[in-house]
């Protein structure tokens, strides 16, 4: 088995939504999110959906656990077809393996 989670603009939720559908994905699991930078004098690193003291939520979070084929597929698809709502930012992928689940 595998977690994909897939991180992106608010905006992107209902691309993801329609990869997952496309996969016949029948339950994901979506939240939003507010990164936050604990680093002093210096920007948070571009690839990660932060900023300092930002009172609003503006990053989507999904995920799903999947076989592992599926998960495999899934991630080539984002990778031939990113998932963005700015071309500048798109979507961060990752991919894990669950060991164990009760």
């Amino acid at each position: 088995m595998k977690l994909i989670a897939i991180i992106g603009d608010e905006q992107t939720r209902p691309q993801i939504r329609k990869i997952f559908t496309a996969h016949q994905v029948s339950l994901f699991s979506s939240i939003a999110i507010r990164g936050c930078s604990c680093e002093t004098g210096s920007e948070p690193r571009a690839w990660w959906p932060a900023g300092k003291d930002i009172p609003t939520t503006y990053s989507s979070l999904c995920f799903a656990i999947l076989e592992d084929a599926k998960a495999e597929k899934i991630m080539r698809d984002i990778e031939t077809n990113p998932v963005a709502a700015d071309p500048a930012f798109p979507a961060k992928v990752f991919l894990m393996n669950v060991e164990k689940m009760i």
